[in-house]
């Protein structure tokens, strides 16, 4: 990315003053603070002005954890300065016209809550400025235990501790109304979209009374998994801390302990799930039902109604649970979820009904109980193995050249006008961002909505040859 200082791109913020550069002749401003973390387990709050932030540089990102026993998320710049205090974002623009009221697409990071950020060498948001006059923001927010460990059933010292990486992005989503026109975009037409736990994020954002108004439209990528209960929570917590022994003892303690204690702890408990379960296991951070943030389960709201306003698109790849196969977890996913089921059937057999079980089901549900409370949806399938798919990437060759989980990430960040990839890529990486940039500038998807009458999805596919 370029490094050109732009004197004229001053913006100011509630944040303070932010001074952007052009990124490839696009207006950028990096590492804008939106929210502070003033005590660890404890809710954001919002960010003071202080000195000019300098929009050159990324902000720091979350701490990062593996998801798998022996393996090390690489998908953020090596350099990347990692803090629980992390709470900025990115923005790209056309420019900074207070006037011109642009959409606004919002970026919710996949990562299984344990990694990833808003700034990464995989994701290029540029061409949705640069050739789809959009803004565009990435931010960041806590992960992992930072994020999601709920100590309030433990010590009554943390009673708010529910749900804190989604109050960061509430919060961020509060600040995106309040300064994103300075920076050229609508505040009243404001876009969030996600891939996998990002994704998941936003279906329980679809839940949270204080995200409404937010946000207007929702593009959800492979991800619609509901919530926990507040049982699952606390039990979850009363595991971390076990295998936090000796380092610690209490919630207190947890709080006290170093970041890299609390890395530790996590991988602990990674390797100690992995040994129970007999075979491979990500711990799933996550979003549970608290009375608060969450008063109920997000299906419930929004079967009653509570974003009946926003447009929704539901989108799944062909193949999702075939992401499996790059940890050689299919057969052992299958026989633990589906137990007392036929273990002799086909592996694509399995493939499909853990795709149906993990990921197309419960977009269905999403799409459907948005359908009850009054909302209007769409859905589509993404069949399609592009070239230059991300898991490549992540060395992951067993998985690269299928439509499996995370495959469309390479199409959605494809420059359809640039000269990555194969003609196919580009050819289908211009339908399936064309869909999101409808749903953002039109409210609506360009085929026929989702009904109980239409259930099929709309497939976005190659061309044949």
């Amino acid at each position: 990315m370029g490094d050109h200082f732009d004197r004229d791109l001053v913006v100011e913020t509630s944040s303070g003053t932010v001074r952007g550069f052009l990124d490839r002749g696009t207006p950028n401003w990096r590492g804008v603070p939106y929210g502070r973390v003033e005590q660890r387990f404890h809710p954001p709050v919002p960010a003071l002005p202080g000195e000019p932030v300098d929009g050159r540089h990324w902000g720091p990102i979350c701490w990062q954890l593996p998801i798998v026993a022996g393996r090390s998320p690489s998908s953020v710049f090596p350099d990347a300065a990692e803090s629980e205090d992390c709470l900025n974002l990115n923005v790209w623009s056309p420019g900074p016209d207070p006037g011109a009221r642009r959409p606004v697409l919002v970026w919710l990071h996949f990562g299984s809550r344990a990694y990833g950020a808003g700034s990464t060498p995989m994701i290029d948001v540029w061409h949705f400025a640069a050739r789809h006059n959009a803004v565009v923001v990435t931010p960041n927010y806590r992960l992992g235990p930072w994020g999601w460990l709920y100590l309030g059933a433990l010590d009554p010292e943390f009673e708010d501790s529910a749900n804190l990486a989604l109050l960061d992005q509430i919060l961020m989503l509060r600040w995106v109304k309040d300064n994103i026109a300075a920076f050229g975009g609508d505040p009243d037409n404001v876009t969030v979209f996600g891939m996998s736990s990002g994704a998941s994020d936003l279906g329980a954002l679809l839940g949270a009374p204080a995200a409404r108004g937010l946000f207007h439209k929702a593009a959800s990528y492979s991800g619609a998994q509901a919530p926990m209960l507040e049982k699952d929570a606390t039990e979850f917590a009363e595991e971390f801390l076990a295998a936090a022994g000796p380092l610690a003892a209490t919630a207190a303690e947890l709080a006290a302990l170093p970041n890299v204690g609390l890395r530790t702890v996590h991988r602990r408990l990674l390797k100690q799930s992995v040994s129970r379960a007999g075979g491979p296991i990500i711990i799933r951070y996550g979003p549970f039902v608290d009375g608060s943030v969450l008063p109920k389960a997000p299906l419930d709201a929004l079967a009653d109604g509570l974003m009946a306003g926003v447009a929704l698109l539901v989108s799944n790849v062909a193949e999702e649970a075939g992401v499996w196969d790059a940890w050689g977890a299919v057969d052992h996913a299958y026989s633990r979820v589906f137990a007392g089921s036929d273990q002799s059937v086909s592996h694509e057999e399995k493939v499909e009904q853990l795709s149906e079980y993990r990921w197309v089901g419960p977009a269905r549900k999403l799409i459907a109980a948005h359908h009850q409370g009054g909302g209007t949806g769409w859905m589509q399938k993404f069949d399609y193995a592009p070239t230059t798919n991300w898991q490549t990437a992540l060395s992951y060759p067993e998985v690269a050249r299928r439509p499996v989980h995370g495959a469309d990430v390479a199409s959605l960040f494809l420059d359809p006008e640039g000269e990555v990839g194969s003609e196919d890529d580009r050819a289908v990486a211009a339908l399936d961002q064309a869909a999101l940039l409808a749903l953002a500038r039109d409210g609506r998807a360009p085929w026929t909505p989702w009904s109980p009458d239409n259930q099929t999805p709309h497939r976005i596919a190659a061309a044949a040859h």
